[in-house]
Formats: structure tokens, sequence, C-alpha cells
């Protein structure tokens, strides 16, 4: 993330450090209580940046931060967003990767069989299993997903996270009875968990974005549809010889 345009990790201080004792570089930034009261457009801005990192260094990179505590993150007075402490992080294969994007593409194109299909063979669920239905599967996957699949602009408000989170694994959810024969296989667990969190940060902060079209640059490498999308987009462009 060095010289990233709007994210910025500390540095390590190596000669303070031992074997149990991690420095890093003091950064002078406003924490999350302070963002949660700030004007619409900087929380929605705060939002888009924690979005774009914690979903875009999974889907980017396959090497992740799994704990978006607020406080993990802090804005700074020149607008970066400062990202700290990494004591919980995974590495995922591309394998894995081009599974879960095909997945993704397949409920953002509604397509019931296709995902049934995808699902089983990524552990989800038993794929002989008569009880579990592509439609009952898409029906899931939707409501849990809604807010980044579907190609609209979409508040994150308190309500939207609460429904989420049931229909995620809570018997009040009307899935309840399919996601008793379901499973979460164990490369997949630490990202769900992430995304999880996450919707709930932007749940606090009120966000608005269009998620489903920033989410689509590091699906499927669609071009930018926001300005940091554009600034973000030429940090990960090589610069031509």
């Amino acid at each position: 993330m060095a010289h990233h345009p709007f994210i910025y990790v500390p540095n390590v201080i190596t000669e303070l450090c031992t074997e149990h004792v991690l420095v890093s570089e003091w950064v002078e930034a406003k924490g999350y209580e302070e963002v949660r009261e700030m004007d619409v457009a900087t929380r929605d801005r705060f939002g888009e940046i924690v979005f774009r990192f914690f979903f875009g260094s999974l889907y980017r990179n396959g090497h992740f931060s799994g704990d978006p505590h607020p406080g993990n993150y802090r804005l700074m007075p020149d607008g970066r967003v400062a990202f700290i402490d990494f004591g919980m992080t995974k590495r995922v294969s591309r394998e894995d990767l081009e599974n879960e994007i095909e997945a993704v593409r397949l409920g953002m194109d509604g397509d019931a069989e296709g995902l049934h299909s995808q699902l089983g063979s990524m552990g989800f669920f038993d794929p002989a299993d008569a009880e579990v239905t592509p439609e009952a599967v898409y029906e899931h996957f939707h409501d849990v997903c809604s807010w980044y699949i579907e190609d609209r602009e979409v508040t994150i408000d308190r309500p939207l996270v609460a429904q989420v989170l049931i229909d995620f694994g809570d018997p009040r959810s009307r899935h309840w009875q399919l996601m008793r024969r379901e499973t979460m296989p164990p490369q997949a667990m630490l990202a769900r968990r992430m995304e999880a969190l996450v919707l709930g940060v932007l749940g606090q902060l009120e966000a608005t974005a269009n998620w489903h079209l920033i989410a689509r640059e590091w699906l499927f490498g669609e071009a930018p549809s926001t300005e940091l999308g554009r600034l973000e987009e030429a940090f990960h462009t090589p610069a031509a010889a």
C-alpha cells in the first residue's frame, strides 16, 4: 500500500520491535466515533475507503485483514485513512478466489442453477441434497448480498444490517431451514466474517454508494465509477516504461 492515494499503513519501526512487541509509526488522525459525527459526504467517502480496503484487498491481492474493527482505522487530516493492527490476516489461493468470483457473477446474473452448481462444488452444501434447491440457494444468496450485487445506490442503515446478519445465520431468518443443511468451507470463514463486520461498520456510518459498481472493479476489472476508483485505478496500473 506504499504511496496509495487514500490508504495509509504506518511504517514499522523495526529497531524498536521485539519478538513480542510490534512498534509502528504514530498516526495523528480522527477516530471512528468522530467520523460518525461528520457530514454525509465525509462519511460516504470514509465508508467507500473502508469497503475498498477490506473487500479490495481480498479480491485484488488474495491477502486481507479479517478484523475490520472500527478501532483499526482512522481519518487523517489530508483525507487518507490509516489502517492499523494486522494481527488477523489471511491469504486465499487464486483458485478459491476465482471460484468465489464466479459464484458472485452467477448471483449478479440471477442464474439460480449455475449458482447452485457453483456453491455446491465449493463445499457449501451437498449437491445431491434434494432439499437444497437452486431457487432456495439463490434467494438466500440474494438476501445476504443484495446490497452489493444489485446495480443501484444503497444506503447501508441499521435495519438493513440487522436483516442481513439475521440471514447470515440466525433462526429468525426465513432461510433457517436451508441454512441448517448448509456449511461454511474453512477457506471461506474469515472472509465471510470480514464482510459481515464491514457491513456493520458501513451501517453505523449510514454510508451511501453504488457498492455494486465499485465491487465490479476488482471482481471483473471494470472501469471505476467514482473518483476514489479512478485514483485507485491509477495506483494499480503500472506506469508506462
